[in-house]
């Protein structure tokens, strides 16, 4: 479970797009917090539903970070279909319209609506989530996609992308194509990702999982080998002060267990002090008797 834990934990550290769930008065935009997100080319704002029960409505702004020579508006559009509990209202802030760009009126999307290829031609917006108080049904959190656009040409690979089906005449930053979350509503920034950059290349997540992995067995490996050590100790201790029901018998018995060499030596040495202890019996010679009725003949050499 800790394992799972971490893994999503660096997935989500990893990943280039940036979440910002609204579920707060403090994470709203008012004159005293002049909060702005202007640093991020892709953002997800959600805002909670428990949010209209403390503000109502609630506003964040954004604006799109490309200098201002080559930025082409930002894009809004809706993951899922529009939640009936409320409703989101996106406008160009005021003086924020581009050059040679008229100031589009505002947009709301409402009950049940969504929108897959709106494009606000300013350099700042404005979402407000405003409560539908018609709406007595459950309330679920609402996501917005934000993506900053710049303009064509987006030639260099190495800093822009361009979605073949949506976003016309713009690019997107190149960091935001396969990082797991979709910015072109068609899906090609998440298309054929296993080859987006070239032979030889090996995903963030496979790298994290080689790693996990082999820390897993390390820590097995290491535990067993603890393992094998501590039973090897306890059983040298066990032996130390509770001899075995063999030794004991031997004990019991006297009896000693030599090698073999020192039984010969042990034998010899028993041998001799046993024909030592033993009393030495004197024979009387007997006496030699000559037959004088027989003639002795000498013995010929």
């Amino acid at each position: 479970m800790k394992i799972l834990i971490l893994i999503c934990l660096i997935s989500s550290i990893s990943s280039t797009i940036d979440k910002f769930v609204i579920h707060s008065i403090d994470d709203c935009w008012t004159n005293e917090r002049n909060i702005t997100i202007s640093d991020t080319y892709g953002v997800l704002i959600s805002f909670s539903p428990t949010l209209a029960d403390r503000i109502d409505p609630c506003s964040i702004h954004i604006s799109n970070p490309w200098s201002s020579d080559i930025q082409n508006g930002l894009a809004v559009y809706f993951p899922h279909t529009m939640d009936c509990s409320s409703t989101i209202t996106v406008d160009c802030l005021p003086g924020s319209a581009l050059l040679h760009q008229t100031t589009p009126t505002s947009i709301q999307f409402k009950c049940r609506m969504n929108s897959s290829d709106t494009i606000m031609p300013c350099s700042s917006i404005s979402l407000t989530s405003k409560r539908n108080t018609s709406h007595t049904g459950s309330r679920r959190v609402v996501d917005i996609q934000v993506i900053a656009l710049a303009k064509e040409p987006c030639t260099n690979k190495d800093k822009f992308f361009q979605c073949s089906k949506d976003y016309p005449r713009s690019c997107i930053a190149r960091k935001l194509r396969c990082n797991g979350q979709t910015e072109c509503p068609s899906g090609d920034d998440e298309y054929r990702c296993e080859n987006s950059y070239g032979e030889g290349y090996v995903p963030l997540g496979l790298i994290i999982l080689l790693i996990l992995g082999f820390m897993f067995v390390a820590c097995i490996v290491s535990t067993v080998l603890i393992c094998c050590f501590c039973r090897a100790a306890c059983h040298a201790i066990i032996r130390r002060f509770h001899p075995s029901k063999k030794q004991k018998l031997f004990q019991k018995g006297d009896i000693t267990v030599i090698s073999g060499e020192e039984a010969g030596l042990m034998k010899g040495l028993t041998a001799s002090s046993v024909v030592d202890a033993l009393p030495q019996q004197h024979t009387e010679p007997t006496s030699l008797i000559i037959d004088s009725t027989k003639p002795v003949y000498p013995r010929l050499p």
